[in-house]
C-alpha cells in the first residue's frame, strides 16, 4: 500500500461526510487522500434518508447513481407515541422527490466511489493513530494497519476528521463529552419478512414495497424511549432506543442481548404485529452504548471536523446523511477559500465551527428529552432555524409535533409561538390491507 509523503488534504473517514468533502475537494484540483480503517463496501446503521439530501447528491453529481441504484422510496414517516398515532407526508412539504430507505454499505460505497472518480486517493485498511500541527496550520497525520507495523507519516495542509463515533481529534485532544441528556443505548438488528407501514397507517406485507412505498415507522417505547422500523429492499432495519438505567435494570432479566432486544420489540404494541412473520437475520444484534455527545473542538489551524465525529444526538429525526452531506460540503467551502485566501482562513473556519454549531443546537432542541415548560432555546438553534425554507421548517416543526418533544422547538421561535403550519395527519389506527 503505497502512503503518499504529502498531500493537499487528508480525510480520514470514508463515510458520506469524509466522502463528498474529499469528492468536492478533488474536483477542484486539490491533492486529496482519503484513509479508512475498513474496507468498503462495509454495513453501518442510519438508513433513513430525508428528502432533502437531493440537493447534495446533484451537487456531487451522483444523483443518476442513486437513482439507478433502486433504494426503497420512502413516502414519509408514521409515529406512535402514546395513544396517538400521525403521519407526515413528504409531498406535503413541496419535496418534489421522496425520501429513501437505503443500505448504508450501497450508499456509502457509492459516495465513495464517486470520489475517487474525482480524483481523490483512497486507502482502506489504514487506522489515524496521531496528528501534530505546526505553526503555520499544517498537520502531520500518523498511520497505520493496526498490525504492529511502524506507523507511516502523512503531511498535509488540511485534515479533515470524518471518523464518526470514533471521534480521532476529539479523542487526541480529550475533547469529546458524552451529552448527559441523552444518556440512551441503541440496539438493532435486520429482519426478514416482516409487514410495513404504507400511507394512510395500512399495514402491508413486505413483497408489496415496489408498489405501495413505506413510511419510517417509530414507536414509543415508554419514558423518552422509542424504536425505529425501516424496511429495505431486503431486510428492514428494526432498532430501539432506552436510557441507560432503563437497559441495566432489564437486560439482567433475559438470558442474551438478542433475547433481551427480541422481548422488547415484542412488548410494543405495533411493532410487534409489524414483525409477527418476520425473522431476525444470522447477523444478530448490535448496540452502541452513550452515543451523544460534542466535542469542544470542530475546527483549528489546519484541521475541520465534520459528521458525526463533530457531533451526534438522538438520530429520532433522521437528520444524519443530511447532517453528513452538509458538513462534507461546507468544510470543502472552506478549507478551498483558505488555500485560496489565507489571510482570511480564521475568518473561514469561523464561520464553518458557527453554521455546525448552530445545526447541531438545532438538532439537539428538537429531539431534547424534556418536558414542554420554560427556558430558552440555544441562540445558535433559534438562528439556525430561520435558515432553512418555509418547507423545512413546517418538516421540521410537523415531525417534532409527532413527539411529546416540540416545546423545544417551540421555544426556537422568537415570540415563542409556532412560527409555521402544522402539517401532519391524525390516523384513528393502523389497519391492514
Amino acid at each position: 500500500m503505497a502512503v503518499p509523503a504529502n498531500a493537499d488534504i487528508l480525510v480520514i473517514g470514508g463515510g458520506p461526510a469524509g466522502s463528498s468533502a474529499a469528492a468536492l475537494l478533488a474536483r477542484r484540483g486539490y491533492d486529496v487522500v482519503l484513509v479508512d480503517k475498513v474496507r468498503h463496501p462495509r454495513e453501518t446503521v442510519g438508513e433513513s434518508v430525508l428528502p432533502s439530501a437531493w440537493k447534495y447528491f446533484d451537487l456531487l453529481g451522483v444523483t443518476r447513481a442513486v437513482e439507478h441504484e433502486g433504494f426503497v422510496k420512502k413516502a414519509g414517516g408514521v409515529v406512535a407515541w402514546g395513544d396517538e398515532i400521525t403521519q407526515i407526508s413528504f409531498r406535503d412539504f413541496a419535496y418534489g422527490r421522496p425520501g429513501l430507505h437505503v443500505e448504508r454499505a450501497a450508499l456509502d460505497y457509492l459516495l465513495l466511489n464517486n470520489a475517487k472518480a474525482a480524483g481523490a486517493q483512497i486507502l482502506e485498511g489504514l487506522r489515524a493513530e496521531s496528528f501534530i500541527t505546526d505553526d503555520a496550520g499544517n498537520s502531520e497525520v500518523a498511520l497505520s494497519t493496526g498490525n504492529g507495523d511502524r506507523a507511516q507519516r502523512v503531511r498535509c495542509r488540511f485534515l479533515i476528521d470524518a471518523t464518526g463515533q470514533a471521534s480521532f481529534t476529539a479523542r487526541q485532544f480529550g475533547t469529546k463529552q458524552l451529552d448527559t441528556d441523552f444518556r440512551f443505548v441503541a440496539l438493532w438488528g435486520y429482519f426478514t419478512g416482516s409487514r410495513y407501514v404504507s400511507s394512510d397507517g395500512i399495514i402491508r406485507e413486505f413483497e408489496d414495497i415496489p408498489d405501495h412505498s413505506p413510511m419510517t415507522f417509530v414507536s414509543h417505547l415508554g419514558g423518552w424511549g422509542w424504536a425505529w422500523h425501516i424496511p429495505m429492499r431486503k431486510e428492514t432495519s428494526v432498532g430501539i432506543v432506552v436510557s441507560v438505567d432503563d437497559y441495566k435494570k432489564h437486560v439482567g432479566s433475559h438470558a442474551s442481548l438478542e433475547q433481551y432486544f427480541l422481548s422488547t420489540c415484542r412488548g410494543i404494541e405495533h411493532l410487534s404485529r409489524l414483525l409477527a412473520p418476520a425473522r431476525l437475520t444470522s447477523s444478530g444484534v448490535r448496540i452502541m452504548r452513550d452515543y451523544s455527545y460534542a466535542p469542544d473542538r470542530i475546527a483549528g489551524p489546519g484541521y475541520f471536523v465534520i459528521g458525526d465525529a463533530a457531533g451526534f444526538v438522538d438520530p429520532i429525526f433522521s437528520i444524519g446523511v443530511v447532517m453528513a452531506l452538509y458538513s462534507g460540503q461546507l468544510a470543502a467551502w472552506a478549507i478551498d477559500r483558505s488555500l485560496q485566501r489565507p489571510v482570511h482562513a480564521p475568518a473561514y473556519r469561523k464561520l464553518f465551527e458557527n453554521q455546525m454549531r448552530g445545526r447541531y443546537e438545532l438538532a439537539r432542541t428538537m429531539a431534547l428529552p424534556v418536558s414542554d415548560g420554560a427556558g430558552d432555546a440555544p441562540d445558535g438553534a433559534k438562528m439556525y432555524f430561520d435558515f432553512f425554507s418555509k418547507s423545512e421548517q413546517e418538516l421540521m416543526w410537523s415531525a417534532a409535533s409527532m413527539t411529546t418533544r416540540s416545546g423545544n422547538l417551540v421555544r426556537t421561535a422568537s415570540d415563542g409561538s409556532a412560527p409555521v403550519v402544522l402539517k401532519r395527519r391524525q390516523l384513528d389506527a393502523l389497519r391492514f390491507a
